[in-house]
């Protein structure tokens, strides 16, 4: 006899899959059926509109079946009503905000199509990207009304390659981190796909990664879904180049244009920047002190075992750090344009339309706009003037 206790249903992806009837159902039968508003193990209400397909999936498709667990506020979900989740790949929920906002006198309309990966899920009313036909800065081909949740996480949580993100010890939610739970079973980051990962039947049949998962560690993972200050080794951004392959630019002077990626902070001094600047002219600050969760770095690690041990420290970039995708984005969908982790378009961070628009309401205010686990009130932590925190690097300001 199975009893479904507290502990079991949260470690629902602990060794990075979950049971197979969690997501399929074998028969769809009128004791398990699809789409009729049953209720997942977690107490959450699944779908109501699902149709039956080939993969037997709980939902239409796959993005659908995920979020019948991640869908909705706080801890595990991805997708809020409001954009109020904290996690630290963002809230899908902002691709739903369309606010209204003022310039200097001009009302504009914020397009909820810019702010993350718009993924399809039937069931949820998501779908396609309808300013992007294409995916940016790629040279290969997809089809946007494929994207979804599984074309970049393997559901089924397994290793290809055995290298870079491969072989390490996984924890809740598919983790690096101790104690690694059932003896320890190994896999990615966030159940990432690994290189020869076959997403390619969500977004070109075909199409297969060649860049493995990256390497990096959710903060406390193992008692908290939030990850906070989730710390990265490498292998970041060249896994984002799995579909962004033109934006993987490692030479900081090539007539691209691009923002380097991958590129040590100690070229030209960056790394002595980040760890003195504080805020918009405070530049008091010391390398031990001075990491932010809202601009975070890769530390050059090549091993789990390496982050493990850092993973809850303050520390700023050492000399091994590197720029990477996430230093400026987030990985789902943010409050902002182009998936920022701050507001690109704004002088001072405080006065950020989406801050000030009627359209959007949040309970608690400015501050969930900005939040890595943890709420950040960008006006208490930096000042009424703080400008981008492009500056935490380059300091323009």
């Amino acid at each position: 006899m199975f009893t479904l206790t507290a502990a079991s249903a949260m470690a629902f992806h602990g060794g990075g899959v979950a049971h197979c009837d969690g997501c399929h159902s074998m028969h769809n039968s009128p004791e398990n059926p699809i789409g009729q508003g049953s209720v997942d193990a977690l107490g959450n209400t699944i779908s109501t509109a699902a149709t039956a397909n080939e993969a037997l999936m709980k939902g239409t498709d796959a993005s659908s079946t995920c979020l019948n667990c991640h869908n909705g506020s706080g801890g595990y979900h991805i997708a809020s009503t409001n954009g109020s989740n904290l996690n630290t790949g963002g809230d899908f929920g902002w691709l739903s905000q369309a606010y209204d906002y003022d310039v200097r006198g001009t009302t504009y309309t914020a397009d909820p199509d810019n702010f993350g990966h718009n993924v399809v899920a039937v069931d949820f009313g998501w779908t396609q990207d309808g300013t992007n036909l294409t995916t940016p800065g790629s040279s290969l081909s997809y089809d946007p009304a494929l994207l979804g949740c599984t074309s970049c996480h393997d559901a089924h949580g397994q290793v290809n390659d055995g290298t870079a993100g491969g072989g390490a010890p996984v924890d809740v939610s598919g983790s690096y981190g101790a104690p690694a739970l059932n003896g320890g079973v190994v896999g990615n980051f966030r159940l990432l796909g690994d290189s020869a990962y076959e997403a390619g039947h969500n977004i070109n049949d075909g199409f297969a990664f060649s860049n493995g998962a990256p390497i990096a560690i959710s903060k406390n993972s193992y008692s908290t879904s939030y990850g906070v200050n989730t710390r990265y080794a490498s292998g970041m951004s060249e896994w984002c180049a799995n579909c962004h392959d033109e934006y993987l630019n490692t030479a900081p002077d090539a007539a691209t244009g691009k923002h380097p990626t991958s590129v040590l902070l100690s070229k030209d001094g960056y790394d002595a920047n980040y760890n003195s600047y504080v805020a918009t002219g405070n530049f008091t600050g010391t390398s031990a002190t001075a990491y932010d969760a809202l601009v975070p770095f890769e530390t050059g690690g090549t091993s789990a075992d390496l982050i493990a041990a850092t993973a809850n420290d303050t520390n700023g970039p050492g000399a091994t750090a590197q720029v990477m995708c996430l230093s400026c984005h987030r990985a789902h969908a943010s409050a902002f344009n182009n998936m920022g982790r701050w507001d690109f378009d704004t002088e001072f961070l405080a006065h950020s339309a989406v801050l000030h628009s009627p359209d959007v309401d949040i309970a608690g205010g400015a501050a969930p706009y900005y939040g890595d686990g943890a709420v950040i009130d960008v006006e208490t932590k930096y000042g009424a003037s703080q400008r981008s925190l492009c500056n935490k690097c380059h300091v323009q300001d």
